[in-house]
């Protein structure tokens, strides 16, 4: 993964949490977001949310408090849950239950929790909201680079948009798939495209 890599053990304090989380912040955030500041997060914060059991809480070594890599993905998730409108209360039941593994998957954009409000009449507005928007979804965009270009329209009954990325080379998105919204799913879309693409170079 390109950028900052989460860092695999880690230990430390609060405040070293806190500053991690800050560096990492920008990769697993939506790309759409302007501003930075009010994403970052603070020992206070930090401190919040684990007296609401959204995080573990942290381990004792002497009479200090030690954070570990599961702190610093669980808030990191947190934060990009929070970002698509899900409130604390919603989440306190979720993140504790999810492992390591699970919360790397949900940064990288290959997990997606089912995350109900605690208002079963919001729910049931979000449905009402949703389920316009999904029918009226628009064609994603073609890929904004200059080496890319996009083909023809194709035909409206088609249920894919084709992207040329070179000659030869072509990309069919389906209309209701899931792009990437944040660096770090770029980034683990791109490795399965080239890995894709390397099963076809070893191919006799």
């Amino acid at each position: 993964m390109s950028g900052y890599a989460l860092p695999d053990p880690w230990t430390g304090t609060l405040d070293d949490l806190s500053q991690i989380a800050n560096t990492l912040l920008p990769q697993y955030l939506p790309l759409d977001r302007s501003g930075r500041t009010q994403d970052e997060v603070n020992p206070r914060l930090i401190r919040h949310y684990t007296t609401q059991g959204l995080l573990d809480p942290p381990l004792k070594e002497g009479r200090g408090a030690v954070y570990t890599r599961r702190h610093l993905l669980q808030l990191l998730a947190l934060r990009r849950l929070m970002v698509d409108g899900h409130s604390a209360q919603a989440l306190q039941p979720l993140l504790g239950a999810q492992s390591d593994a699970e919360l790397v998957a949900l940064l990288a954009g290959e997990l997606r929790l089912q995350v109900k409000s605690s208002n079963p009449a919001l729910d049931y507005l979000d449905t009402l909201r949703s389920a316009p928007a999904r029918k009226a979804m628009a064609a994603p965009p073609p890929l904004a680079a200059p080496m890319f270009s996009s083909a023809p329209p194709a035909p409206s009954a088609s249920p894919y948009t084709r992207l040329t990325l070179s000659p030869g080379l072509e990309l069919h998105v389906s209309r209701d798939a899931r792009l990437p919204r944040t660096p770090a799913e770029q980034d683990v879309l791109i490795k399965h495209l080239l890995a894709a693409l390397d099963t076809l170079r070893r191919k006799p």
